[in-house]
């Protein structure tokens, strides 16, 4: 009489009360009543939980939102590596030097000290392999692991040749972009 009471069909079998239908007792935001209670402490299911649900934060006369809380390492790691970006970006751009902007300029200075060196007959140890390069681009090509196996092929070496230039354009900056 107690689930007729709730409206909820059941039969016994073997000894056992057994509900035929699926039948959702509480939604989320409903009042529990007294029948609803006693039903599920009889079937020994606690579906409460008790909390506090932020709505707003307040610190030092400001209110914020709660998804302020959810801030992790990883975003402000993020956030901090694009604020050195920036001002490493604003640095280069105004000529002015800062720790952050420091390696861009000295390997930027070093590109135009290649330029020069290529262009002209000035010599230093740093230039020779890139004017070596520039003389006979093969001998570059030789030396990857690529080109034996290229050399089998017959038809290949000028692909090797490409990926050698462009791997050596990625060399100029050293490992250094302008953002990292």
């Amino acid at each position: 009489s107690f689930f007729q009471a709730l409206q909820i069909t059941t039969k016994i079998t073997k000894g056992c009360i057994e509900i035929l239908n699926d039948v959702n007792l509480i939604s989320i935001g409903d009042k529990v009543g007294q029948s609803e209670a006693t039903l599920l402490n009889m079937l020994n299911i606690s579906p409460f939980s008790y909390g506090l649900q932020i709505e707003r934060v307040y610190d030092s006369g400001s209110v914020f939102e709660p998804m302020i809380l959810d801030i992790n390492d990883d975003d402000l790691r993020q956030r901090f590596i694009s604020g050195i970006r920036n001002i490493a970006a604003v640095s280069l751009a105004i000529g002015y030097p800062t720790s952050a902007s420091a390696p861009h300029s000295i390997i930027n200075g070093f590109k135009k000290l290649l330029a020069i060196a290529v262009e002209t007959d000035i010599d230093f140890e740093e230039a020779n392999q890139t004017k070596e390069y520039l003389k006979d681009p093969s001998k570059f090509a030789v030396a990857t692991s690529a080109a034996p196996a290229a050399a089998a092929k017959g038809a290949a070496p000028a692909k090797v040749e490409e990926k050698k230039e462009e791997s050596e354009e990625s060399d100029d900056d050293m490992g250094f972009g302008l953002f990292d």
